[in-house]
């Protein structure tokens, strides 16, 4: 049976932009800013609430906040329209972060008091953090345009604490504190401009559904339009499934999405939005392939029926939610592409006892074996478990259950160790326990960078005069030379026994930053305000100070940085997973 859909774009969106403001127009509504708390603490999380007061006829809304980025990190939102209306995904753009929303059909507009948004913040730096509505765009039920008023702008001060037992100013504990929050997959998106309203963002809404299969065309015009309007090199497709539907197929023009094309330059990040899942695709995965006017890309989201799955996988992945990703060019699949090439968002709801650091990603191989993917991250904001895969197929969340005896008292290190351990990158010395204060060689650093990064090249040989074919280590050293994470030593050889050193630590996690194009990473030839900055060798001044000025390490006594002193497993683990967490 021909399968009937309705697709348009939000006619307010367009409309917003041409309609006067009426000359009746009703008395203004006023838009406020509410804050959890005016003090906060470096480190601390803080919301600030986006409410409308005494609404008359609010159908949609479009508004831009302006905060201090230097004194507040953004890591998410919430919103109670979430189940009245379409919310798209907040867009970020250095201190500007853009929020829409619109009602649809024949229906009036909000009224009274409402919250709107609530946007989450980590303060980061100490001082005085303004925050405030920069633009408003409002329109009613009838899409007329509305004079909307924003309200005062709040200031928070971001107050530095030294009190307080921070592992990391005592000797052999704690390597630094720092930021080491995840911001989850918003934060990479850039806003449209004030008063657009929007206009790359395509809706689609399924109106027939066969046997739970729901396949929708994407039309050239409408997408190639999307994306001339684009502000941000990005284009949204936002589709309203509904809850019957258990497998979406969306087919888009191939040659068009190649072509796509924004006012600032080519459109990077075609991001699908659906009950299921959230699947943002950068175009150059049709790069080096032969497309035709009327080659179809259709991408395939569906949750797997338990019954399909072997008694093995069932029994693992629990009640976890198995997801079939497929991707394919003219009914041909795309086997494989480039890491940063798919970004992957599923929901996830964390049980009572569940911990969001060990909750990870498993690809369901062919033969019905689980493997880790080690980028899965779950962002507590938005409830969902974002990761970067390599190829799609069967892929499914789980909330993975270790711990550790002896960790009692290294509790500021439990993140760090947990989440690594729940992503097999290390485990425990002995039965149930972790050894925290055990020391670390330069081979077991360099793996579990290799390991957690996915920098491992299978094709790579070492030149290491001390290292040798076929032992654990030796992939992961081959890897780290052949990218240049390592250099060795000036007699030739890696130091594969030796136990690694805290300035060495952070040259490794300087360079990795680099291979891995974090941003987060950065040195200003500066390291001279530790006490013992003389000691540093010369090498390293730049990684230590870079690895300081991003929180991932500090000092272990006031003042001081003991950059010839040897680093303890669990200062490994907590520096490693930091710099996994500010990963965008």
């Amino acid at each position: 049976m021909k399968h009937k859909f309705h697709f348009f774009f939000l006619a307010i969106m367009f409309i917003a932009t041409v309609v006067p403001l009426s000359a009746a127009a009703q008395v203004a509504d006023e838009f406020v800013l509410r804050s959890s708390a005016a003090s906060v603490e470096i480190g601390d999380n803080v919301t600030i609430t986006i409410a409308g007061e005494a609404l008359t006829d609010l159908y949609a809304a479009e508004m831009e906040l302006t905060y201090d980025e230097q004194q507040l990190a953004y890591t998410g939102y919430t919103s109670s329209l979430n189940n009245q209306a379409y919310v798209l995904e907040p867009k970020v753009q250095g201190n500007k972060i853009l929020l829409v929303f619109t009602l649809t059909g024949n229906k009036s507009g909000l009224t009274g008091d409402k919250d709107l948004f609530t946007l989450s913040f980590k303060a980061s730096k100490a001082g005085a953090a303004s925050v405030s509505l920069s633009s408003l765009t409002t329109i009613n039920s009838q899409l007329g345009k509305t004079n909307g008023k924003m309200g005062n702008g709040i200031t928070l001060s971001v107050n530095n604490s030294n009190s307080g037992t921070d592992p990391g100013t005592g000797p052999g504990t704690n390597p630094g504190s720092g930021p080491g929050s995840n911001s989850g997959s918003q934060g990479a998106e850039n806003p449209s401009s004030p008063g657009t309203l929007g206009t790359s963002v395509l809706l689609l809404e399924t109106m027939t559904v066969n046997n739970g299969v729901a396949s929708i065309d994407v039309g050239s015009k409408a997408l190639l339009e999307a994306g001339k309007n684009s502000k941000d090199e990005s284009v949204t497709i936002k589709v309203n499934s509904g809850s019957d539907v258990k497998e979406l197929q969306l087919n888009l023009p191939a040659m068009q999405l190649q072509q796509l094309r924004s006012e600032s330059g080519d459109v990077k990040t075609l991001r699908v939005e659906t009950g299921l899942a959230t699947v943002s695709i950068n175009p150059n995965v049709l790069d080096a392939r032969t497309l035709s006017d009327t080659s179809n890309l259709q991408l395939s989201i569906a949750k797997v029926d338990p019954a399909n799955l072997s008694q093995d996988i069932r029994e693992e992945v629990g009640s976890s939610v198995v997801y079939d990703f497929n991707l394919s060019l003219d009914g041909s699949k795309i086997t494989k592409f480039n890491k940063k090439s798919v970004l992957v968002e599923v929901p996830y709801t964390l049980a009572p006892n569940e911990k969001p650091n060990q909750v990870v990603i498993y690809y369901i191989t062919e033969d019905g074996k689980l493997e880790i993917v080690r980028n899965g991250k779950y962002n507590i904001e938005t409830g969902k478990v974002q990761f970067q895969p390599t190829h799609f197929s069967k892929y499914t969340a789980n909330h993975v259950q270790v711990s550790f005896s002896d960790m009692n008292e290294y509790s500021w290190a439990n993140e760090g160790v947990l989440g690594l351990a729940a992503r097999e990158v290390v485990s425990g010395r002995s039965e149930g326990n972790f050894i925290p204060a055990g020391e670390v060689t330069r081979a077991e650093f360099v793996k579990m960078l290799i390991q957690l990064f996915d920098l491992a090249d299978s094709t790579a040989t070492a030149a290491f005069t001390d290292i040798e074919a076929g032992a654990w280590y030796y992939n992961s050293i081959a890897s780290a030379q052949k990218i240049g994470l390592v250099q060795g030593k000036d007699d030739g050889s890696f130091g594969v026994n030796d136990q690694i050193s805290r300035e060495d630590m952070a040259v490794l996690i300087y360079r990795a930053s680099k291979i891995i194009s974090s941003t987060i990473v950065q040195a200003n030839g500066a390291a001279s305000n530790f006490l013992d900055g003389n000691q540093i060798s010369t090498y390293a001044k730049d990684a230590v100070w870079a690895a300081k000025q991003a929180g991932l390490m500090d000092g272990v006594s006031e003042g001081y940085f003991d950059p010839k002193g040897k680093s303890t497993r669990t200062q490994a683990a907590t520096v490693i997973y930091r710099l996994y967490l500010e990963l965008k």
